[in-house]
């Protein structure tokens, strides 16, 4: 319902015949991408839970529930976390060589929080461009895991408070 709003809203005439072309397309390009898709599942399904490229387990114990809502939920979650876990180890590692790099250069700059695929930070003025040169490289460096075609961005989001920041992208 809410993608028919959108397209409704947006005064753009796309039919469900051309959403699911638009998907059927998709996975032609990509078509490993189904295997992928229906592989894990099957595996989710059966073993009611999954493991991240990193190590990291998620438990899905719903996917035993005889409510297919609940099961279909459990699994759907299971694939997101596949995807997401992935980001954020990367994002965590990004951090944790950021970190130490600042330690060992005697840098004033300091992380103070990350969320979710962000990450937090109080950057003097004077080490602004080689902090985002150096988290560029930490976040964008080769952690054993790539998608042929997609490539590793970094955002940025830069100012004198937490609210207002000048938005900046890179991908490498």
């Amino acid at each position: 319902k809410i993608s028919e709003q959108v397209t409704k809203d947006s005064g753009k005439e796309f039919t469900k015949k051309d959403a699911q072309g638009v998907i059927d397309d998709y996975f032609k390009e990509f078509h490993k991408l189904k295997d992928w898709i229906e592989d894990n599942k099957k595996f989710i399904a059966q073993n009611g839970y999954i493991y991240s490229y990193f190590g990291r387990k998620r438990r899905l114990p719903n996917v035993a529930s005889t409510d297919t809502g609940i099961k279909s939920h459990s699994i759907r979650s299971g694939l997101n976390f596949l995807v997401q876990s992935a980001a954020s180890d990367i994002n965590l590692l990004g951090a944790i060589d950021m970190n130490a790099w600042l330690k060992a250069n005697n840098k004033k700059a300091r992380i103070f929080a990350l969320v979710h695929d962000s990450i937090l930070a109080e950057v003097p003025d004077e080490e602004v461009d080689g902090y985002k040169e150096q988290l560029d490289y930490y976040i964008q460096m080769d952690r054993g895991l790539s998608i042929p075609g997609c490539a590793v961005g970094t955002d940025w989001d830069i100012g004198n408070d937490y609210a207002f920041g000048k938005y900046e992208k890179k991908y490498a």
